[in-house]
């Protein structure tokens, strides 16, 4: 078995025009399958492709995100 060393995949340009939506990505994270307003819009657009996805909400650009616990 050959050992694959991981790299980071920059999805920054990809996913600038998919701003507050969901987006469907491919399982290697590499191609939009499709996008929508709700999680629906994006499930219904990746079937059409035939390939297996993945879920990413893609928050506003001017925004952060930092998880927190109590």
């Amino acid at each position: 078995m050959q050992n694959k060393s991981l790299k980071p995949i920059d999805l920054t340009k990809k996913l600038l025009p998919y701003e507050n939506k969901w987006v469907a990505l491919s399982e290697d994270r590499r191609e939009v399958l499709g996008a929508g307003q709700t999680l629906k819009e994006a499930k219904k657009a990746a079937e059409k492709k035939g390939k297996k996805y993945l879920f990413l909400k893609v928050l506003p650009f001017n925004t952060s995100f930092v998880p927190a616990s109590q």
